[in-house]
């Protein structure tokens, strides 16, 4: 028997969840082992209601038998699911050889609440006349007495638009993502150990805010479902009704918005109506307000519940340094720029004192928080009205904060009393990809798109935590890249994606398009690039995860997209001419990159646009590729296929002169302009023919920096794609062009919206609505793991993987990479050697996860290197050369590609 046991098992992407309300769950598991050549080849798994049935022959609920297969994952399909069941699960596999392994240690999920009528609990609100305003703060309480030894306590909550649930005093929860109230999102929350014997309290303070970027209007509610099992098998059930006390929380309620974006209010707190230990047993809610009942679920506005997949963390930051202004001011350095809650607590409040506070990017020349350089046309103010005594400041929702500047706190403040609850999604391991080399520059860059990545995600991918919240497609597909690879995350970009194609059939369904913007308070809106790059993020996210559903429930849409294009064609040139959307604004026919001056002049006035056609190929492409992978009929792969050809074409005869791609055409002419984002977009999707790649990436490359940080990533993959990691290095590093460089250079700590933030030749109303906290130019941490690490992976789910070190730009790299089969390690370097006739040697270890091959490119620069593997040389003239078990080579002119099973190997070039 293998001792190649499974471990790491996953239900939907987590480990042990509950909540789920799929009834047929994604369940993955890998191997760790460092034996060469392990991989699995069958598999068997059982599920089953209780964890003493999990042996062959008892499972009641599901067993596959064994089966064969080299994909460490399958798709349940046993018994149908009940809801708020525990289901519990195990795994074996078969190795190469055909060695069965042990069992796994038992695994387990939770289902949640699976039909409407399983809730049984009323949606329930504040006393009022329906004349909601902004700002809505309401405290919910319930006290609930438990007799027995408890031992399991699941609440079902949601809220419009969130909450922070509290029990016993102790807030143990915060959400929901924000939602359309036809498809709202709930949590599920375990309160076993927050639950008591005897009496307790459970409460919620629920903030509703009307429409905004990212936000649903919907109507002020709250709902929750409480289940309790006790040890002697007997369970009790406590729902919202009319029994709960509900009251108005201490927030002004009239106050002006922050902008005109999030619509947010100002948060301005009276200290004095905090009412303490509302959320404990035996608090007085006797002047409180029994709850009005809008009606039992499903009611309207809220006609379906759904289980939200991401979660909100808190994370307690410290200050860096806390300075006091001549005028008394504090003002309160936290590092860097996060998304979170600003928290002071005085120590001897005076009854009736106001405290301004402000938050901000940056600080003036006399040491204050600037009110406008970096607020994004934000007011970043809080207000708070003291109480006599002991008194706590913390707003509700999150802003982008570096520092925190307090007026008159009316006491002496030390740094303790002070901090940051820094708020991002939780992630499976934020230091999952590491990367170290021998350029600092390079490393502090990856350091900046993996902060900027982490807190660009708040429930869903938000625009920037500042100015605008929403989840805009294309930011999403960006920090989508990075997430994936730099922390293993996989269910928000899921949601995402599935957000997205919802955002299809609720507003574009028979036009082909999706929402820029989604969910949203302003309805229908789209922007044409978007919409035709959605098939590629759908297609880059199957092929690091392997989600095979996500391709079925895409498809159609994909399809759509793909005929949207089509009806595009002009038939004259063959070519996308006035794709249409975006209509009416800066957005109309296709944005280029964003905001207007990351386009850096290229020239839009043709019908036909070089970018929007380039990236309708990818569409098309794209239709054709997952319909291969569906098994779709041959004549639909076949056309889409045909399509993107037929397109590809007719950009190289009409939009390509001599060795240049311009920015446009008409059926008679096209521009002059052979701008960067022309020229890197065909070479980053394979359209340039080998006779001019390398003239269009020395077009590109030679331009420096000319693309936003929205479009970026197709430069750096166009570099990669030619084989300039020279020229990636040169873009990462020049602190004196536009770029990352240049961000830290002037201080920054989190990717911008553009590389103009701070250059004063922009007019105000440029610079200063431009966002100083936007993750979608964190993609760069993508490519410095593919191109300067060399590690790019090149199956579905970690299959396999080239391992490429750049023959350029640096001299030494490290680092580690999560993939579904495990984390690939890789470490290389370069060092002078005064006898080979190009200066240098090398050496690469290299470790491949369980379960998947490589293929390792040395990168010899002569023909006569001798290559070493694990100390046998690889043959140095052409043709195969024959190693260790696993282990093959060939040799193509300069290049030397040695295929690897998994295990660990070292590489050397002598």
């Amino acid at each position: 028997m293998s001792g190649d046991q499974p471990v790491d098992l996953r239900t939907e992407y987590a480990s042990d969840p509950i909540g789920l309300d799929t009834p047929t769950p994604d369940l993955r598991w890998r191997v760790d082992t460092d034996r060469r050549g392990a991989g699995q080849t069958a598999f068997r798994v059982l599920v089953a209601s209780t964890p003493d049935r999990l042996s062959p022959g008892e499972a009641d609920c599901w067993d596959t038998g064994k089966r064969p297969s080299d994909r460490p994952a399958v798709t349940y399909d046993g018994e149908p699911l009940e809801s708020g069941t525990e289901y519990h699960w195990a795994v074996r596999v078969w190795d190469e050889a055909d060695e069965p392994s042990e069992w796994s240690e038992p695994a387990r999920w939770e289902t949640g609440l699976l039909e409407p009528a399983d809730w049984e609990a009323a949606w329930i609100r504040r006393p009022g006349d329906g004349a909601f305003e902004r700002g809505r703060f309401t405290y919910l309480r319930r006290e609930v007495s438990l007799e027995g030894e408890i031992e399991r306590a699941r609440a079902y909550v949601s809220a419009s638009h969130r909450y922070e649930l509290s029990v016993n005093g102790r807030t143990v929860d915060c959400g929901p993502s924000a939602s359309y109230p036809d498809f709202q999102y709930y949590r599920t929350v375990d309160l076993t150990d927050d639950l008591e014997t005897g009496e307790n309290a459970v409460g919620a303070l629920c903030n509703w805010n009307g429409a905004g970027q990212g936000r649903p209007a919907a109507e002020p509610g709250f709902v929750c479902r409480l289940e309790v099992t006790f040890a002697d098998g007997t369970e009790r059930t406590v729902v919202t009704d009319e029994s709960w006390r509900v009251r108005e929380a201490e927030w002004r309620e009239d106050a002006p918005l922050r902008n005109d974006e999030i619509a947010e209010p100002i948060e301005i707190i009276d200290g004095r109506r905090s009412p303490d230990g509302w959320d404990e047993p035996g608090f007085d809610a006797g002047a409180w307000d029994p709850a009005t009942v809008v009606g039992t679920h499903p009611t309207e506005p809220w006609e379906r519940l759904v289980a939200q997949r991401s979660e909100v963390v808190r994370l307690p930051i410290e200050p860096v340094s806390m300075d006091r202004l001549e005028d008394g001011s504090y003002v309160v350095d936290f590092g860097r720029v996060y998304a979170g809650l600003p928290e002071v607590h005085f120590a001897d409040g005076t009854d009736g004192h106001r405290v301004a506070l402000r938050a901000g990017y940056r600080l003036a020349d006399d040491g204050s928080v600037d009110e406008t350089e970096g607020t994004q046309w934000t007011d970043m103010r809080y207000e708070y009205v003291q109480r006599e005594g002991e008194c706590r400041f913390r707003p509700f929702n999150y802003l982008g904060v570096r520092y925190l500047q307090i007026d008159d706190p009316g006491e002496v403040l030390e740094p303790e009393q002070v901090g940051l609850l820094a708020t991002r999604n939780a992630v499976p391991d934020e230091r999952a990809a590491t990367f170290e080399s021998d350029d600092e520059t390079v490393d502090a860059v990856f350091d900046l798109a993996r902060h900027s990545a982490l807190y660009g995600c708040q429930g869903q991918f938000v625009d920037t935590p500042t100015r605008e919240k929403g989840q805009f497609l294309m930011d999403g597909f960006n920090v989508s890249r990075t997430t994936m690879r730099a922390f293993a995350e996989r269910a928000l970009s899921r949601q995402a994606i599935e957000e997205f194609l919802r955002s299809h059939y609720r507003y574009w369904a028979g036009e082909g398009r999706l929402n820029a913007v989604y969910p949203n308070g302003d309805g229908k809106r789209d922007i044409p690039d978007f919409t035709v790059s959605f098939p590629e993020w759908v297609w880059r996210y199957y092929r690091t995860t392997g989600d095979r559903t996500i391709l079925e429930r895409a498809y159609p849409v994909i399809t759509a997209i793909a005929a949207y294009v089509e009806r595009h064609v002009d038939g004259e040139t063959g070519l996308v001419a006035n794709l249409s959307g975006g209509e009416g604004g800066p957005y109309e026919e296709g944005i280029v990159d964003w905001p207007p001056e990351m386009r850096y002049g290229y020239d839009r006035d043709w019908p036909v646009r070089t970018t929007v056609n380039v990236l309708c190929t990818s569409a098309l492409g794209r239709a054709a590729d997952i319909a291969a992978e569906l098994d779709r009929p041959d004549r639909e792969r076949a056309h889409y296929r045909d399509r993107q050809r037929a397109l590809e074409s007719a950009i190289d005869d009409r939009l390509r002169r001599g060795d240049y791609y311009v920015d446009g055409c008409d059926a008679t002419e096209a521009s002059d302009s052979a701008s960067q984002h022309a020229n890197a977009l065909p070479l980053a999707f394979g359209l340039v023919p080998d006779a001019h790649v390398d003239a269009v990436a020395e077009h590109a490359a030679e331009q420096g920096m000319a693309m936003g940080p929205m479009m970026v990533p197709w430069l750096l993959e166009a570099l990669e794609t030619a084989g300039r990691p020279d020229a990636v290095v040169d873009l990462l590093t020049n602190a004196a062009d536009d770029g990352w460089a240049n961000i830290l250079a002037q201080g920054g700590t989190f990717t911008w919206e553009t590389w103009h933030c701070r250059d004063s030749s922009l007019p105000d109303d440029q610079r200063h609505n431009r966002s100083e906290s936007h993750a979608m130019g964190a993609t760069v941490l993508v490519y410095i793991l593919r191109t300067l690490l060399g590690v790019r992976p090149d199956g579905v789910a970690g299959e396999h993987l080239e391992i490429r070190p750049p023959d350029a730009g640096l001299e030494s790299a490290s680092g580690r990479i999560p993939t579904e089969r495990g984390t690939v390690e890789v470490s290389w370097s370069r060092e002078a050697d005064e006898d080979r006739e190009d200066g240098a040697s090398f050496r690469l270890e290299a470790t491949i996860p369980w379960n998947a091959s490589a293929t390792v490119v040395l990168p010899t620069s002569t023909g006569d290197a001798v290559a070493i593997v694990d100390g046998e040389p690889v043959r140095g003239d052409e043709g195969a050369a024959t190693l260790p078990d696993g282990v093959s080579a060939v040799r193509e002119g300069d290049r030397l590609e040695i295929d690897v099973e998994s295990g660990t190997y070292r590489f050397a070039l002598e």
